[in-house]
């Protein structure tokens, strides 16, 4: 029998590809099922199967963003006149914090690899109405220092509040620095960059896709809302600053979020958090007690951590501590997100917490953007049947992020449930022990129940087929929503 040289030469150049490829993806890929079908793919197709693998089958995410950062070293101020709580154990020794939380200040401190700091006040400013006021208050005060990280920035509206207020800090001395995410700011309207160069408030963008080096990493977005003064004062939470959260004229109706004033020794995460962002953007290093002053230990009695997530950590921090905290409840969980596309892992710890016989609440918008919303009920019946409870919140929308467990520790900050703040996104959430945090949170959330729906698999079934199928394709691009 003859062979042809060449075709022998292909088919063995074809088997070493497809071994070599094959390698790659039992070693590196984590979910078996994933792995199996690349496998299928990639011996079914020769060739064609390795060439869809190297397009679509690698993570490049972790990959890409692990290089922005180069060997730039995380900045740390000293914190050594904070009395620390490193071992979670001698914490809840000292406090009256239920000893059955342990797990999730033990699993965040090894993720974060920051400590819990005592000594915090952290008021929540509920709405636009309340936030925008004091952070411009702020700003008006600062002598020394404003650092301003912002994933929306819009130059009208309350952005023209800001920009005053910022523009005076500048003329009066003061070193201000406002960092933008790098494809928002160039797709806002009217231009944000156009109008903090004309008024010379020092600005820099966040992975600005007209950089080369950063056109493909168009994913890795900015998203932390950080705002600090002075090393003292601290603002974070969901609230961009957005015209649609500022009414234009007496009893408009507008959006709402939830964000937070801080002082005490956690300022000082949210300064480090910003530091790193800005010295990655710009190569200028913020150093110093100008930018880290000695904290105010004297203040409060909130016990928190910074929690800064991206992928370009070791972990995934954000669903980590969606887990631990699922995982620890005992009595109750309270999550609000007007993104709500929880991945499998996501759905089975609030299903299992559900059969733990702890209440699970979880708190939508009724109305928002229409293919998020869409992704959202097209899996909400994995979650009803284990017993968790929906409840849609009727316009005006709702961007709060906020999740309470058992009454004692409390979430907050920029992150969402899906796909993009747990994988794509760089966010900052901050975790806090205390009962009367607590307390307000559940009255927010309590005011919430008396106009909210409960939505119920009933509801689910009572959808017309093709809602059923544009709900169930739509989830089927979570990941890319």
């Amino acid at each position: 029998m003859f062979f042809d040289p060449m075709e022998v030469l292909l088919l063995c150049a074809t088997t070493i590809i497809s071994v070599f490829v094959s390698f790659k993806v039992i070693l590196y890929k984590r979910e078996a099922s994933s792995a199996t079908l690349w496998l299928v793919v990639i011996w079914l197709l020769p060739l064609l199967g390795p060439f869809l693998y190297y397009l679509l089958g690698i993570n490049r995410v972790r990959r890409k963003a692990s290089r922005l950062r180069g060997k730039m070293v995380r900045y740390r101020s000293d914190k050594n006149n904070i009395p620390r709580y490193d071992n979670a154990d001698n914490l809840f020794q000292k406090t009256s914090i239920s000893f059955h939380l342990l797990s999730i200040a033990r699993s965040l401190g090894t993720i974060t690899e920051r400590s819990l700091l005592p000594h915090n006040q952290v008021a929540p400013l509920i709405s636009g109405e309340e936030c925008y006021p004091e952070m411009l208050k702020a700003i008006n005060g600062a002598q020394h220092t404003i650092m301003l990280a912002t994933y929306i920035f819009h130059s009208d509206g309350i952005g023209e509040q800001f920009i005053a207020a910022l523009q005076k800090a500048v003329e009066r001395g003061v070193l201000v620095k406002v960092l933008l995410d790098g494809v928002m700011a160039h797709l806002t309207r009217p231009s944000i960059i156009k109008a903090l160069k004309s008024k010379n408030i020092p600005f820099a963008l966040f992975n600005s896709p007209l950089v080369a080096k950063q056109i493909f990493v168009l994913n890795l977005r900015s998203h932390r809302k950080i705002m600090v003064v002075d090393g003292h004062i601290g603002f974070t939470g969901g609230l961009n600053i957005n015209r649609d959260y500022w009414p234009s004229k007496p009893g408009q109706q507008v959006f709402h979020d939830t964000h937070f004033l801080l002082t005490g020794p956690i300022v000082s995460d949210l300064a480090e958090v910003f530091a790193d962002e800005w010295q990655y953007t710009t190569g200028e290093s913020l150093r110093g007690d100008m930018w880290f002053p000695v904290p105010d230990v004297t203040q409060g009695e909130v016990l928190a951590r910074g929690i800064a997530a991206g992928p370009d950590e070791r972990f995934d921090r954000l669903r980590c501590c969606y887990l631990a905290a699922l995982n620890a409840a005992e009595q109750s969980v309270r999550i609000m997100s007007p993104y709500f596309i929880p991945d499998v892992t996501l759905i089975a710890a609030l299903g299992d917490a559900a059969l733990r016989q702890v209440v699970v609440d979880i708190f939508i918008p009724e109305k928002g953007n229409a293919l998020l919303r869409w992704a959202t009920f097209g899996q909400l019946r994995q979650i009803l049947e284990y017993g968790a409870r929906i409840w849609l919140c009727p316009p005006p929308f709702d961007h709060s992020k906020l999740m309470i467990v058992d009454g004692q520790w409390v979430l907050l900050g920029s992150g969402n449930w899906d796909e993009r703040s747990l994988r794509l996104n760089f966010e900052f959430n901050i975790e806090c022990y205390d009962f009367s945090l607590a307390a307000k949170m559940n009255a927010l959330f309590e005011n919430h129940l008396r106009s909210a729906r409960q939505f119920t698999c009933a509801d689910l079934d009572a959808r017309s087929l093709a809602s059923k199928l544009r709900d169930g394709l739509a989830r089927l691009f979570a990941l890319f929503l």
